[in-house]
């Protein structure tokens, strides 16, 4: 935890860099066009992932948060289902990945999260629109967050190997806590 002055604002800096590298990738993941609605390749999560694994669950909780909301405002979506689906996915993301970050990899603390965004937001959809066969919706989505949630994990391992945010230090301290 960061002790004096100088390194708390160092880092909010890190914080407030991550905070708009993720708007940028959730704004530009809005862009993409989707087959399925709530199918997106999740862009976003490499940057809370990545958060998570260097700093630990609150940054990447802050983060996904302020992602959800900054890019709402971007986009236009802050008082509609998407911005409360996206917020909720995202807040449901960073606690399964804070909770299993010391017993499973990057990459499957991705998985986790992934699969863990989706079904919240596929639980709260079901309430939202309560005709919604989520059941049927189940099986494409597990695919889907297994999937993308890989994809993100192996990102955010490249990423993080590189000095990821790429201020001040380098990488993460061992490479193998990545793999």
């Amino acid at each position: 935890m960061p002790k004096s002055t100088e390194e708390r604002a160092d880092r909010v800096k890190i914080e407030v860099l991550l905070v708009l590298l993720a708007i940028g990738a959730g704004v530009i993941e809005n862009i993409i066009p989707r087959p399925i609605p709530f199918i997106k390749p999740g862009l976003a999560n490499v940057i809370t992932v990545a958060a998570i694994a260097r700093y630990g669950f609150w940054t990447g909780l802050r983060v996904n948060i302020l992602r959800s909301t900054g890019a709402a405002l971007v986009i236009g979506t802050l008082a509609t289902p998407t911005y409360l689906l996206s917020l909720i996915g995202g807040i449901a993301s960073a606690l399964l990945m804070g909770s299993v970050k010391k017993i499973l990899s990057v990459t499957g603390m991705s998985v986790a999260g992934s699969l863990g965004s989706l079904s919240a937001q596929l639980l709260t959809a079901s309430v939202l629109l309560p005709g919604l066969p989520a059941g049927a919706l189940l099986l494409p989505l597990i695919m889907w967050g297994t999937l993308s949630g890989t994809i993100t994990g192996i990102v955010a391992i490249v990423l993080l190997k590189r000095g990821f945010p790429w201020i001040h230090d380098s990488g993460v301290d061992s490479v193998s806590s990545l793999e």
